[in-house]
């Protein structure tokens, strides 16, 4: 047969888009034997899939087996904790740290700010502390916007660990749905 044919068939049933009739013509050519050199690589594999082509399980029950051993994997598996609370526990103690802030000025200034002789009594020292206060409260200001871009930071790792965690179940059971037949040899041999 051509091998330019046998090329695109490959690359098709790599890309898994080949019929049954050319997966048949595929593994018709590997199974003669006339492979050329470049082509032998992929010999072996058409020659597992016509081993295991006629091959029966030994265990009728070896679907319901699987699906039991997967439940049971999932019920003992380590499950990544999603911490709401600790964004709760920022959020609130963002909050509680501004009320202390603003209380604290508030009585610190109630004899200076909240008087009406405090116009007629001005004298430069307490001008200076005015300032100094206001360019304090001004970088704590800023200090708490910063804060909360950071929590905006947890709230995005947030949902990537949930991510995370839908990821981690497929890679748990990658080796149960790709190698069954390696399972069930290792459970047999540990018995």
């Amino acid at each position: 047969m051509n091998t330019s044919v046998i090329e695109r068939l490959l690359d098709r049933f790599y890309e898994g888009k080949t019929t049954l009739r050319e997966e048949k013509i595929l593994r018709d050519f590997f199974r003669e034997g006339d492979v050329p050199a470049y082509l032998k690589p992929h010999q072996a594999l058409f020659a597992y899939y016509h081993s295991e082509q006629n091959r029966e399980l030994r265990n009728p029950d070896f679907e319901q087996d699987l699906m039991a051993e997967i439940s049971h994997e999932s019920a003992e598996m380590p499950v990544i904790a999603n911490h709401p609370t600790r964004r709760r526990l920022l959020f609130f103690t963002g909050i509680a740290a501004g009320i202390v802030i603003l209380t604290g000025l508030f009585f610190t200034f109630q004899q200076d700010v909240f008087k009406k002789s405090w116009n007629q009594n001005r004298n430069p020292g307490a001008e200076i502390a005015y300032h100094d206060a206001s360019r304090a409260l001004m970088m704590v200001s800023a200090n708490l916007n910063t804060g909360l871009k950071q929590v905006e930071r947890f709230r995005i790792v947030d949902k990537a660990m949930k991510n995370m965690q839908i990821f981690n179940k497929f890679y748990q059971y990658q080796t149960i749905i790709i190698n069954p037949d390696e399972i069930l040899n290792q459970s047999i041999k540990s018995k």
